[in-house]
């Protein structure tokens, strides 16, 4: 009559168990063993379970402490004793201890002994409860979600649904829950849920997928299949839950975006202007049209023939597939001009001089550049025009404006600028500097004897010859009719200019013969030399024509140094 008689292994199984066991001798009922959880479901008679306890007792015990459900304590106990005394699965009166209520009752246990099996029922009937409002919140959930979504159980019958499921497949609530699927869905749409919907019944598990299928009333809809494996209480595989989001509208807005994306590519690639995309990370380029192709001096790639010979040329044209930003900007300047883009949203009127690949001359370019989004990647677009001939045209009016039309000196105008800054220059230094002032000895005579071609020739001639000898000068001048002007900065003082005009009157004293006939034509050269203490560059230009008056005066065809104190002009002040 005690523990001992109950062997090792049922009291371990008993151990494990969730509900109050008790273990009776069933010859005469005393008590052999109680669980923990019995101990503990019984707390307040939890005395009267002690192993060797007559059963009567134990029921005397709760007969004073309990609250039987169905009739009075003592009532209760006399059934509750007759039932435990028959062999066989009895269920025993219901009670409450404390705020515990216990639903138990009898089973003939092994190795002759009785099992009183103990549940709690209050924390059942909250579970209980708890499931019913779970469901409850769930139906509800499904109802209010603009998703349609639907429940089925391994039959295919359609548990649960909402509105928006049963409009999508072309049914009325009522008319859904309740059936099979294959009684309401259209056929296609009910074979592909059933196929992708197979292994979730089979093994737990998900699926997403895109299907198409023709509602009842024969329009084809797109939509977004997902359906998960759905589980019972007990952990079994019930059924599935799954959704279907209606996509038709959005397929059509892809295709119309697409077809309008095609027209603008097409539009695109016929523009005169250049259009490239980048991708903003790697520069590499991920659309082109065919002027972009044609002002980067690149090539598309294009497979050999369908004989597949070799093309009949080597190209050394960067393919357009390899071609990355790098061929518009230089590492260095790609970032700061990134930068610059994105601080104003987008960078205009860059312009660029670049030499593709294979040409002969370089090639200005004016591009801009806007950020922009690219299948979904961050991109850069690129426009590119080509503006080599308004910047040839520009220099052409830039020439015109600064040099000599005839002979491609500077002019008059580009001379004194250059003197300006050498006056700046030069100020407060002791650097030194020289002014020539060069007038042609015969010049009128050529061009009333031989014409005024002549004449024009001489000048570009002596232009050509000055260009030649004198090519330590830092500019050389045409100022107009036969006169021409040089200026030396820090090439020497009076000894080296001196020499340097004995070069020239060599170059020039040579024979200008035009269309065989020479050309009586010599120099005068007037040279003013100081420092940078004092370099008043209108100045030392009088002065440089005062002394080519004096060299004229000694004879022609020779230089004069300015001297202050042959300058009449000076010594009369």
């Amino acid at each position: 009559m005690c523990a001992l008689a109950i062997s090792s292994d049922i009291v371990a199984t008993a151990a494990l168990g969730r509900d109050g066991i008790i273990f009776l001798s069933a010859s005469d009922l005393v008590i052999q063993h109680a669980n923990e959880a019995a101990l503990k479901m019984l707390d307040k008679v939890a005395i009267g379970l002690k192993s060797g306890t007559a059963l009567k007792q134990f029921l005397a015990l709760l007969s004073r402490e309990a609250k039987f459900v169905d009739s009075d304590g003592v009532e209760a106990v006399r059934k509750a004793l007759s039932e435990i005394g028959k062999k066989g699965e009895h269920d025993l009166p219901a009670f409450i201890v404390g705020e515990t209520r216990i639903s138990w009752r009898r089973i003939d246990g092994p190795s002759n002994l009785v099992v009183l099996m103990l549940r709690d029922i209050t924390r059942s009937e909250a579970m209980t409860r708890t499931l019913n409002d779970h469901k409850f919140f769930i139906q509800h959930l499904i109802d209010v979600l603009p998703i349609p979504i639907y429940v089925k159980n391994l039959d295919g019958v359609i548990n649960r649904c909402n509105t928006a499921f049963s409009e999508l497949i072309g049914s009325k609530l009522d008319a859904v829950l309740g059936r099979k699927s294959s009684d309401v869905a259209p056929a296609k749409l009910d074979a592909t849920m059933k196929a992708k919907e197979k292994p979730l019944l089979t093994k737990e598990g998900n699926i997403s997928d895109e299907i198409t299928f023709a509602s009842l009333d024969g329009s084809e809809k797109a939509a977004i299949f997902a359906a998960s494996t759905l589980k019972t209480p007990s952990g079994a595989i019930g059924g599935t839950i799954g959704s279907l989001i209606d996509i038709t509208s959005l397929k059509k807005a892809e295709a119309e975006v697409a077809g309008a994306a095609a027209r603008l590519t097409d539009i695109l690639q016929k523009a005169p202007i250049g259009v490239g995309i980048s991708d903003r990370e790697t520069g590499k380029f991920l659309f082109f049209n065919q002027t972009f192709i044609e002002l980067l001096g690149v090539e598309v790639e294009s497979p050999a023939g369908a004989d597949g010979a070799e093309p009949a040329e080597v190209s050394n044209k960067t393919p357009i597939t390899d071609a990355t930003d790098s061929i518009l900007l230089s590492e260095r300047y790609r970032e700061k001009s990134l930068l610059e883009m994105d601080a104003m949203g987008e960078l205009h009127d860059v312009e660029l001089r670049i030499r593709p690949q294979g040409a002969k001359e370089a090639r200005w370019l004016r591009t801009s550049l806007e950020p922009l989004p690219f299948e979904g990647r961050e991109a850069v677009l690129w426009w590119v025009a080509d503006i080599t001939k308004q910047k040839m045209a520009a220099r052409e009016l830039q020439n015109k404006a600064n040099n000599d039309e005839l002979t491609g000196l500077a002019n008059r105008a580009r001379f004194m600028q250059k003197l300006n800054h050498c006056e700046s220059v030069l100020r407060g230094t002791e650097t030194p500097a020289a002014v020539f002032l060069l007038d042609l000895d015969g010049f009128k005579q050529v061009n009333d004897t031989l014409g005024h071609a002549a004449g024009d020739w001489v000048l570009v001639e002596t232009a050509r010859r000055l260009v030649r000898v004198a090519r330590r000068a830092d500019e050389v001048a045409r100022l107009g009719g036969d006169e021409f002007t040089l200026v030396f900065v820090n090439k020497g003082k009076a000894a080296e200019m001196a020499k340097m005009a004995d070069e020239i009157l060599k170059s020039l004293a040579e024979p200008y013969v035009w269309e065989g006939k020479v050309c009586p034509i010599g120099a005068s050269i007037g040279i003013s030399v100081f420092d940078g203490g004092f370099c008043d560059m209108s100045e030392q230009l009088r002065r440089a024509d005062k002394a080519m008056y004096q060299a004229k005066l000694a004879g022609k065809g020779q230089y004069a140094l300015y001297d202050v104190e042959k300058d009449v002009d000076l010594i009369e002040e």
